[in-house]
């Protein structure tokens, strides 16, 4: 085992990027459309989710912190990468593969509880060529690291067979 006590120690996180969002706001009449509330949006806020979850809390822990992970070629992903920047994880090791949803769960909370979720996401399995670039980049880089995390959400990036080979 490794000491990290007392230590800013580099680690790498691989895996489900993704963005939680709050609505947050109060209900007080019910919608003459369907029998449901209607709730009136007073503020939002976007965080980090998933792995994206676990380095930003890193980074509060002092680490210095990478992330190698899938995103889609979507406005979520230009959240995603923005939100990174903003705590100032270096985002090159992110990989846009085309046609795929990065993922955003968005919850409505009314009067302190939540009402409702809703998300916006692909958990399909990230394709060949995005894996072979994880390992290509992971085997380059590896040995920079004192730690490394594995942070699946089953949104499909770590499949698997990349686990595997990650892991050998």
């Amino acid at each position: 085992m490794i000491n990290l006590q007392n230590k800013s120690p580099r680690l790498l996180v691989i895996g489900d990027l993704m963005i939680d969002q709050y609505l947050w706001g109060s209900c007080e009449r019910i919608s003459p459309e369907a029998p449901v509330q209607v709730i009136n949006i007073d503020r939002e806020s976007t965080v980090l989710g998933g792995a994206g979850n676990v380095v930003n809390n890193l980074k509060k822990l002092g680490a210095q912190v990478d992330v190698i992970s899938v995103v889609g070629n979507c406005e979520i992903s230009n959240e995603l990468t923005n939100l990174l920047s903003d705590i100032e994880v270096d985002t090159k090791y992110l990989i846009t593969q085309k046609n795929r949803i990065s993922s955003k769960k968005s919850r409505i909370i009314a009067s302190q509880q939540q009402v409702v979720r809703y998300d916006r996401e692909s958990s399909d399995d990230i394709d060949i060529e995005s894996q072979n670039t994880i390992i290509e980049t992971f085997n380059k880089i590896v040995k920079d690291y004192e730690v490394i995390l594995l942070s699946d959400y089953g949104k499909g990036v770590l499949t698997n067979q990349l686990t595997q080979s990650l892991i050998n």
